[in-house]
């Protein structure tokens, strides 16, 4: 693929500068009118002001020569104007035309800084910018004269306003007609020395902020290319992107054409009317190749039919300064126009375009790094976005902002799927909304897509929702549908926001009662230089809007308040419910009846919609009254919410019930739907005396094993599938994954790849085929020729996808998750029998079945004691009815248990008798060879506040305070680990485990309560620990460990949790929002109190909760969907002692687990010193 001037990143430049001889501008100018001075290189429009008619448009193209002889005697007539010392900063305020182009040249000639000032700032921006310069002189154009007056007040005095050299005259007559005798030498400059300074746009903080460029940033490393046949038209302004177009084009010897912003707004005819005198201009030069703009110049040529005409003819067109609204692009793309996309920075100049090859490859937005981009490095953040990190080394860096010399550009993209360095730009991370749940998304493109999707009807749009519980939008109609009112201009735009809700994350859905229609805005929202919405000021602008959006908190079309007679309350909490359910699915699914005892989560009711609730509720009770913030998630039924409601009315009792009436109901229910969902479906059923252990007769090809993986985007899932595809052993690999299209099923599954920094396997395509499911379906979503078709051709099921969130009721697993277990026991029962005419495709058993559990599952198992004989939790399920409570105390974990018991069920009463087993997963932790683990979870976090604070906290001092005799234990088990565990379950041989199981057995036969039932059978049903059962590495090994690495102090546990509140008071923003902050209440709760902590109350490696969490700690932790994936999310559960005696750890049995996990045993004294310092790593990187 041709490297072409205009898509030349500056990593790609380094390979490109053959034949360079200067090192500076004034040098570069010089070297041109010697070496090339006829060689035409800009092109003006001269545009009368009075008649704007066609004959009245005059192109002017300079050469080298023209150039550099106008340069020269501007600076003559500049210099006598001055009063500033040489070398000082000159301000330039000016619109894009040809006097900013030979004044800020002129000033770098007479060895002026110039500071080149957007016309969009304030006053006040203004003086700031030139206070922060040291600048004495503003040079401005007349049409500014007023701005600049009121900057030079403002500047009391120091800020001296000066005309521009030629203001009277034509700029093009004035240097064409100016004879120059003597050429006065350019000022001596180095090039590391400053030619001219950009500034920030101010989007985040209002205030722009100098970028100073150095003669070597703006000539020096560009590429020296033969550009002369492709010239490049630009609409972008000198002051922003336009110099650097510009440059990058002369390096190359190439003529650029520039709009004439100062005669002309930006249209779209008048564009057009640009490209075609460009084409027919007498004085010659080249076509006009390659087209330059920001985003709503491309949009407004998009809806032109000449302007895409002449997108179309053109050989690259390229959009950057902002981001184009994907369904543009897309649709620019769909009609033949070579779009890229461009990025970059007045920091680090051109990093990154999606040049590529055309006519095969359609991802504009995705943005490639060349060979040459080795200093770009993309560093894994929340979400599965990374940050642009731009590495010491690259060629131009005018900021640093960490120790190592490499600039954090706070720039998110997302990785492509299916292409290798491929990433599209999603936001900034300093520019994210931040809700009060602690959620965090960038409004801007949702903006952009209902700007571009409503221009007809709206002029401007601003998603609101800082500090609030959910988001908004304030809509400003445009003049057409001024005369329109508030409700008929929300139904035009309701359907859009609907459109754009089903694919958003759900703390960034937008309700329809939060469409807010405003009054129209004669001249708009204010913006930055770069178009961008000004969102502090705008916020300030309309508090009062705001608040009152808020306020009225119901949902569109609920009509509550406290007279509605205590009758109505229970219809009014279901229509409350209905509404809130209606607006938050993001899926075409058909609503189900919702009944007064119907579990609101089933229903689809997550967080944020549980927080709406809320507070529509709250119009039902006394305003004396309050109700809990985790008032849904507790009540989990409209019948129980309604109870709450009309006890609130009568006697302001809040509580649900006392501790024990809950927990009698918890194992009531457990035990409910442990029946409910044992009944499964064999359609080849056996005698129950019939039903022997069975064993499938070894393959004779090594590579037939054949996998159905649920659950493969979470952390151990997408881990357990690398090792799957690159495991020669395995012949095929089939992946139920729920999503609309195949290619949105594909991306999931290669994100979670790329997230985790595993490569795609080259047999990946070969080998796996995804398939679109609904595991709560009784045929799994699949149609009925799949679901046949599949269950004759698996060999093992291994089922992960599992809801990780600590505040779901356990009812709301039940028609989810368990049905969706219950609904794969029955398509394992499904699989055929043999056959004598087709043995080699059926099976005689059906395929082996493996359950991901949890220790959540057996938390509670042991009574705490001193005696040093207590046992261990034992490698079987514990399903007597009294068992119940060995489940820890979530819903979550109470779903674990109710899961093993169906699966005991199973074995017991069906074909799968042993051939189904459970895997008890605890504490997951980082890679072994990369230290991905998740930015989320505690012990990372905790980790990642030493930056913010300077001290970590001394966590074995405060559990030994707590009864813990060993300290805060780090019984971590790496994911790929637990990873490999399961493949060697998969593909190990179908070994008879009885006389492990027998040992077990012989450990205890009086404490199972459950030996009088199924685990009396002939062959119990096999668990395994996929756990570290470690014990002997604690908190302070890792300190130890860490010190010679990282300054910081080991403090107390109270004086880590006071430095780490106080960051909240922190002047630095990046101090103040620390990720820490959010788990602030989950620590206070677990470290804090008098509590005892047990081996990791969960399964993973993502989440983070405690047992009894307050209830700032639910709202921080709530889950922002119900997508049932396997992030075998961290539960670091607190459980308290039942003595206040010292205790010791509970162990696990591991006997029956090394036996079937082999590898599990090499890897007992994983956490090791080499380890942490690669959990640390990654934490500084990514947390």
């Amino acid at each position: 693929m041709e490297t072409t001037y205009f898509t030349c990143t500056l990593g790609q430049a380094v390979h490109q500068q053959s034949g360079k001889s200067y090192n500076t501008i004034n040098e570069f100018l010089e070297h041109k009118a010697r070496s090339a001075p006829d060689t035409p290189v800009v092109g003006f429009y001269e545009v009368e002001a009075s008649e704007r008619a066609s004959q009245q448009w005059k192109p002017h193209v300079f050469t080298f020569d023209d150039v550099h002889r106008g340069t020269v005697i501007v600076a003559d007539r500049l210099s006598k104007s001055l009063t500033t010392d040489k070398g000082q900063t000159v301000a330039l305020l000016c619109p894009s035309s040809a006097d900013f182009l030979f004044t800020w040249l002129a000033l770098i000639w007479l060895g002026h800084p110039a500071l080149l000032i957007a016309p969009q700032c304030s006053p006040s921006a203004i003086t700031e910018l030139c206070n922060a310069c040291g600048v004495k002189d503003l040079v401005y154009d007349e049409i500014y004269g007023d701005l600049a007056t009121e900057a030079s007040k403002l500047g009391g005095g120091s800020l001296n306003a000066l005309v521009l050299p030629f203001a009277s005259e034509s700029i093009f007559e004035a240097i064409k007609g100016t004879p120059v005798s003597v050429i006065a030498p350019p000022a001596t400059v180095q090039e590391t020395d400053i030619a001219y300074l950009h500034h920030t746009s101010g989007t985040s903080t209002g205030v722009p902020k100098p970028v100073p460029q150095s003669h070597r940033a703006a000539i020096g490393v560009l590429p020296t290319l033969n550009g002369r046949s492709k010239a490049c038209f630009t609409t972008t302004p000198l002051y922003h992107g336009g110099v650097a177009d510009l440059f990058r084009a002369w390096t190359s010897d190439a003529l650029i054409w520039l709009f004439p912003g100062k005669e002309l707004p930006i249209t779209a005819a008048h564009v057009c009317k640009c490209l075609e005198v460009a084409a027919t201009s007498a004085d010659g030069g080249p076509e006009v190749s390659y087209f330059s703009s920001v985003p709503y110049v491309l949009q407004m040529m998009a809806e032109d039919k000449d302007g895409l005409g002449h997108l179309q003819r053109m050989d690259i067109v390229g959009v950057g300064g902002a981001a184009l609204p994907a369904e543009v692009g897309d649709k620019l793309v769909m009609d033949n126009v070579n779009l890229i996309s461009r990025f970059g920075s007045a920091e680090c100049g051109f990093l990154m375009s999606s040049h590529r090859e055309y006519a095969k490859d359609k991802e504009w937005q995705y943005l490639r790094c060349s060979p040459g981009d080795e200093h770009l490095r993309f560093e894994p953040q929340e979400d599965g976005l990374s940050e642009l990190v731009i590495q010491h080394g690259w060629p131009h860096m005018a900021k640093r902002n960490r120790d190592d010399g490499s600039f954090a550009t706070a720039d998110l993209f997302a990785p492509n799927p299916a292409i290798p360095h491929a990433w599209r730009y999603h936001s900034r991370a300093d520019s994210q909304l931040t809700l009060i749940t602690g959620k965090k998304f960038d409004p801007a493109p949702l903006e952009d897509s209902i700007r571009a999707s409503a221009s007809s009807v709206l002029d401007d749009v601003l998603i609101i929702g800082t500090g609030k519980p959910y988001p908004g939008v304030l809509l400003f109609p445009s003049r057409d549908a001024a005369s329109t009112s508030n409700n008929e201009l929300i139904d035009k735009i309701a359907p859009l926001v609907e459109k754009l809700n089903r694919n958003s994350q759900s703390h960034a859905r937008i309700p329809r009662n939060m469409l807010i229609a405003m009054p129209r805005l004669e001249n708009g929202l204010e913006k930055s230089s770069k178009g961008t919405v000004l969102r502090r000021k705008a916020e300030e602008r309309f508090s009062e809007a705001i608040d009152a959006a808020y306020g009225d908190v119901l949902p569109g079309g609920v009509s509550c308040s406290t007279d509605i007679p205590d009758a109505d309350v229970s219809r009014t909490i279901r229509d409350i419910v209905m509404r809130v359910a209606g607006e938050n699915r993001n899926r075409d699914d058909q609503a189900t009846e919702l009944a007064d005892e119907t579990d609101l989560f089933s229903y689809g009711i997550d967080s944020v919609a549980a927080i709406r609730i809320r507070h529509a509720l709250m119009a039902l009770i006394p305003k004396t009254a309050t109700l809990p913030l985790t008032i849904v998630q507790d009540a989990g039924t409209v019948s129980r919410l309604a109870d709450l409601v009309l006890r609130l009315r009568t006697s302001g009792e809040a509580s649900l019930s006392t501790k024990e009436q809950d927990e009698r109901e918890q194992t009531s229910i457990m035990l409910d739907l442990a029946r409910e969902y044992s009944v499964f479906s064999d359609p080849h059923p056996k005698p129950a005396s019939s039903i022997m252990p069975s064993r499938r007769a070894p393959h004779q090809d090594t590579k037939v094993v054949r996998v159905l993986l649920t659950g493969p985007t979470g952390s151990l899932g997408a881990h357990i599938l690398w090792q799957l595809v690159s495991d020669p052993r395995i012949s095929k690999i089939h992946l139920l994954v729920r999503a609309a299209t195949p290619l949105a099923r594909r991306e999931r599954v290669l994100k979670a790849f790329s997230s985790r920094r595993l490569p795609i396997p080259g047999d990946f395509d070969s080998k796996v085929t995804i398939h679109n499911c609904k595991l709560s379906d009784p045929h799994l979503g699949l149609s009925n020729e799949e679901y046949t078709a599949l269950a004759a051709s698996v060999d093992v099921i291994v089922h992960l996808a599992w809801s990780v969130n600590f505040l779901q009721p356990l009812r709301s697993f039940a028609s989810t998750h368990l049905a969706g277990l219950r609904n794969l026991i029955n398509f394992a029962l499904s699989s055929p029998l043999a056959s004598s005419s087709n043995r080699q495709h059926h099976h005689a058993n059906p395929p082996r079945m493996i359950f991901c559990s949890s220790v959540a599952a057996v938390s509670n198992y042991a009574p705490q004691s001193q005696s040093p004989s207590t046992k261990p939790v034992p490698e079987r399920v514990l399903v007597a009815d009294d068992d119940a409570s060995v489940a820890g105390p979530t819903g979550y974990a109470h779903s674990k248990w109710v899961a093993e018991r169906m699966c005991w069920h199973a074995h017991a009463t069906t074909r799968l008798r042993g051939r189904i087993s459970v895997a008890r997963v605890g504490q997951l932790s980082g890679a072994t060879d990369t230290g991905v683990w998740s930015a989320s979870e505690a012990y990372p976090l905790m980790l990642a506040s030493a930056a913010a604070t300077g001290v970590l906290p001394d966590l074995d001092s405060a559990r030994r305070a707590q009864g813990v005799r060993e300290g805060e234990v780090l019984a971590w088990l790496p994911v790929d680990v637990a990873a490999r565990a399961f493949v060697d379950d998969i593909v190990g041989d179908e070994v008879d485990d009885d006389a492990v199981q027998d040992r077990n057995q012989d450990l205890d036969q009086t404490t199972n309560k459950s030996d009088n039932s199924a685990n009396s059978t002939a062959t119990p049903l096999p668990v395994h620990h996929v756990l570290n059962p470690s014990h002997a590495i604690t908190w302070t090994h890792l300190l130890h460990w860490l010190s010679p690495h990282e300054k910081f102090q080991t403090v107390g546990v109270e004086s880590w949790l006071h430095a780490l509140e106080a960051l909240s008071d922190s002047p630095d923003e990046g101090k103040r929002t620390h990720p820490s902050l959010k788990l602030l209440p989950f620590w206070k709760g677990a470290y804090a109190s008098s509590s005892r902590r047990g081996q990791r109350d969960g399964d993973g490696d993502d989440k983070s909760d405690t047992d009894a969490p307050s209830s700032a700690a639910r709202e921080d932790q709530m889950e922002e969907d119900r997508k049932a994936v396997v992030e075998t999310g961290t539960m670091n559960g607190v459980v308290p002692p039942t003595q206040e005696t010292e205790t010791a750890m509970i162990g696990y049995e591991m006997a029956s687990t090394y036996t079937r996990m082999p590898s599990l045993r090499d890897w007992e004294g994983v956490v090791t010193e080499e380890y942490v310092i690669k959990l640390w790593n990654w934490v500084k990187e990514s947390v």
